[in-house]
């Protein structure tokens, strides 16, 4: 969380009291005047040049520690917008990811349903085949029970069409013991291709979860762009209506009073719509700002100290050389 303190509290300031209180140093004579009027000049420009090098050094360390401060909130500010726009992106991204299932899940959809069509004609087809062979086997049995009716002695099972006959018989009954492994088989594939259908294409389904899914990232709703809702302005509305009311108050926190906890901020997809957001937003564009005006400043300031000791560098030299003391003596 970030805490703002701002000092409302408006004054008037005197100008003329302040002046007042801080004169421009004048440039003291030399005690006693020197002869040299050059000398003279020069030491009254290397006082005034001392006292402004003073304050120009005085207001750069000022601003240079000002700029420490609005550089350190930046940094903070940057990170914390950076990770809310990760995030923001993120979700995004998965929103687009979950238009692409979706998209894919009608095709799944059509393909679950041809599967569900085809092993039912297959399970028919199974069915037909089985109920033919019992034909064949009832036709089959009436064959032999005629065959011992007639008591034919050339009718031998070992000779002739008997023997034909009993193959045929031994075959079918071969066939037909595979008929409970292969229903059972059919009617798994069924139960798969039908509860596969159904969790992917039902409305409770996949469909379902990935429309939860949707809803939750707030996919397909825009970016909105308007003034700031600051935190303590939106709950403003509540604690007057709890207060006047008589019902449960609401503290600044947002959290009614008799709650233990209260965690904020709790965001809700997509976070570029929410007014955290876009107070961190806002604050890390005013401390940018800011930071760019104090380095101008602090640029300015450095280029005039530098130009002042360059000055005072140069009086100094000059009055070296013209010192009436040093050049007399």
């Amino acid at each position: 969380m970030i805490n703002e303190f701002k000092y409302t509290e408006q004054r008037e300031w005197d100008d003329s009291r302040i002046l007042k209180c801080c004169p421009e140093p004048k440039p003291n004579p030399s005690d006693p005047p020197s002869s040299d009027c050059c000398y003279n000049s020069w030491q009254a420009e290397l006082d005034v040049v001392n006292w402004e090098l003073k304050e120009i050094t005085n207001e750069l360390t000022h601003t240079q520690k000002h700029l420490g401060l609005v550089t350190t909130r930046y940094t903070r500010l940057k990170l914390w917008n950076d990770e809310l726009s990760s995030a923001n992106d993120l979700a995004l991204a998965v929103c687009r990811q979950l238009e692409v299932i979706e998209g894919q899940l009608v095709n799944t959809c059509k393909n679950t349903q041809f599967t569900v069509k085809g092993v039912e004609i297959l399970y028919c087809m199974v069915r037909e085949f089985y109920l033919t062979l019992d034909q064949l086997q009832g036709k089959y049995d009436s064959l032999q029970n005629c065959i011992k009716c007639l008591a034919n002695p050339a009718l031998q099972p070992t000779t002739g069409i008997v023997k034909v006959l009993t193959d045929y018989g031994t075959a079918l009954t071969a066939v037909l013991a595979t008929r409970d492994a292969l229903i059972v088989l059919v009617m798994s594939a069924m139960d798969s291709a039908v509860s596969l259908h159904r969790q992917i294409c039902d409305h409770y389904g996949y469909k379902r979860l990935i429309r939860i899914w949707q809803d939750t990232l707030g996919c397909g709703v825009p970016c909105e762009e308007g003034p700031i809702i600051r935190p303590l302005e939106a709950a403003k509305p509540q604690a007057e209506k709890g207060g006047a009311g008589g019902g449960p108050g609401v503290g600044s926190s947002g959290a009614a009073v008799g709650e233990p906890f209260c965690l904020e901020p709790i965001l809700h997809f997509p976070i570029c719509n929410e007014s955290y957001c876009k107070e961190i937003h806002f604050l890390y564009e005013t401390e940018k700002k800011e930071m760019k005006e104090l380095t101008k400043e602090v640029q300015e300031l450095t280029k005039r100290q530098l130009a002042l000791q360059a000055i005072q560098q140069s009086l100094q030299n000059a009055l070296k050389e013209v010192n009436p003391a040093v050049r007399c003596s």
